[in-house]
């Protein structure tokens, strides 16, 4: 032996796993075979061997085992073949493949052979190698000589890839030019490529067996998460809805009592004004006592001022209301009905409330607010859900407006327009609503929506407003909500809801 293939074979010899292989391929040769191969193919299976056992890629050891052989053995073309699985052999595809010109390739053929699944499968499964020195004088059926002559295969050396007993492949050798008498040691030699490579698929399919598993537990564990801090998100929510529930029932009933006396207030007001004034017109002239005690009091500023107090107070109450009914549907957003509802009328209700808090103040403009309404039907909602999620968006837009960085003319634009069904997503509304605030940073945005993120100082702010908008219209009204928000730019929440939630259940 050479010193190169002494070296190389002491060195493949230490690999225990390595040897082992060998060693069962030695025990396990046909007998009829003669066990060595010449001095230099077996350096070549050597190098051949290292070649494959040097990757795990299954393209890769194809490639380098189909260039190999057809060096080795100088043919014409060797390919590895795949049948399809469940296909009773009879389809399969090049998968790999070394091809000298001129002839074609066979590479992606997709091969159906029905006589190769009815006469021959079996016989490989069993091990079997056939060396076909000319398809014409070897006595094969016509049908199996008609799919060699697509490849323009006159001789063919085949020999099976077993996965145990079941017959994964072939590896094909083709001599196109001419036939060929193929010897003892060149069949021997594609044997032992084969046995080898057939563990090198083995290897490499529990490899990407093993792969896919790791990726279904990480995957597995990233859906246990998100359930667990669901569940634990679930848990806090139904605690806190418990408690503002018994906030709100407690909070409603002297609300209802102040806002039902409210109007009489205003009407026991007007009338003792209109009495005040009759008064003073029937009596022009009062005692000294009294002149003095309506300078006192500057009569004149407490009936204006009377009447301005009543509206505050109304404004106040309807507040208060509106959070007591923010709280009631935080607590049981499943018990409204959904109905045919105008949305302008919500918008424009909300605004109505909210009127207060865009007048100007000592250290801040008004903030005008700018309609741009669409022609929009009627819309299946939960409208007091919807004017919910209007509220708690206009209330963070005049937060934003008068915080550090609000522009010197502040404005908020109320957007609404219809989208037509195109089958198969309905006919949907949009309401837009942008401020020209000081925008949101990116790195915020997709937290927004979580349960108790907020970005105001402790104390002015729950986190819950977005987070229960996003549920009322995700959940509730199958829509979506969006963020688009540039730094410096302000931002603006777009609101999405079918017009009809029928189409929608009865997709």
């Amino acid at each position: 032996m050479d010193a190169a293939f002494l070296t190389q074979l002491h060195a493949y010899c230490q690999d225990g796993a390595a040897l082992a292989e060998l060693q069962q391929i030695v025990a396990t040769s046909d007998p009829t075979v003669p066990t060595l191969l010449p001095m230099g193919q077996q350096s070549i299976l050597f190098r051949v061997i290292t070649k494959i056992r040097e990757s795990l890629d299954l393209a890769t050891i194809f490639q380098t085992t189909a260039t190999e052989v057809r060096q080795t053995l100088n043919a014409d073309r060797v390919g590895v073949f795949r049948f399809h699985p469940n296909s009773g052999w009879d389809d399969g595809v090049f998968v790999s493949e070394d091809v000298v010109p001129p002839y074609r390739s066979a590479i992606a053929a997709k091969v159906h052979d029905h006589c190769f699944g009815e006469s021959y499968a079996r016989r490989y499964q069993q091990g079997k190698v056939y060396a076909i020195d000319d398809i014409y004088a070897a006595h094969l059926s016509p049908c199996h000589i008609s799919i060699l002559e697509q490849f323009q295969v006159q001789a063919n050396l085949v020999v099976p890839l077993l996965q145990g007993q079941y017959l994964w492949g072939l590896l094909c050798i083709h001599q196109c030019a001419r036939p060929r008498l193929w010897r003892p040691a060149e069949i021997h030699f594609a044997q032992q490529v084969a046995t080898h490579l057939s563990v090198a698929i083995r290897q490499a399919e529990l490899l990407e067996t093993t792969r896919q598993q790791a990726e279904q537990l990480a995957q597995m564990l990233q859906d246990l998460r998100h359930s667990q801090t669901q569940l634990i998100q679930h848990e806090k929510m139904s605690s806190l809805g418990q408690l503002v529930a018994g906030v709100a029932h407690e909070i409603n009933n002297p609300v209802n009592f102040i806002y039902g006396n409210l109007s009489h207030a205003q009407q026991y007001a007007r009338d003792l004004i209109n009495l005040i004034g009759l008064y003073q017109t029937v009596y022009p002239d009062p005692p000294q006592s009294i002149c003095d005690r309506i300078e006192d009091i500057d009569l004149d500023f407490m009936q204006i001022d009377i009447v301005s107090t009543l509206k505050s107070m109304q404004v106040g109450a309807d507040r208060i209301r509106q959070i007591v009914l923010s709280l009631r549907n935080f607590s049981r957003l499943d018990e409204a009905d959904m109905k045919r509802a105008n949305v302008h009328e919500g918008l424009d209700s909300t605004l109505l409330i909210l009127h207060h808090q865009l007048k100007a103040t000592t250290h801040h403009p008004t903030i005008e607010v700018m309609r741009d309404y669409g022609d929009l039907p009627l819309v299946d909602c939960l409208p007091g859900q919807l004017n919910q999620v209007f509220m708690n968006i206009l209330s963070n837009a005049i937060d934003a407006l008068r915080s550090t960085g609000a522009p010197d003319q502040p404005c908020i634009t109320v957007r609404t327009f219809c989208t037509e069904a195109i089958a198969p997503q309905p006919a949907t509304i949009t309401i837009a609503i942008a401020d020209n605030g000081p925008g949101i940073p990116a790195d915020i945005q997709p937290r927004l929506f979580d349960p108790f993120f907020t970005t105001k100082p402790i104390g002015e702010g729950t986190g819950l407003g977005l987070a229960i908008s996003y549920k009322i219209v995700a959940e509730h009204h199958q829509g979506t909500i969006r963020c688009i928000s540039n730094p410096g730019q302000g931002c603006e929440f777009q609101i999405t809801i079918p017009v009809s939630q029928t189409a929608i259940a009865s997709e």
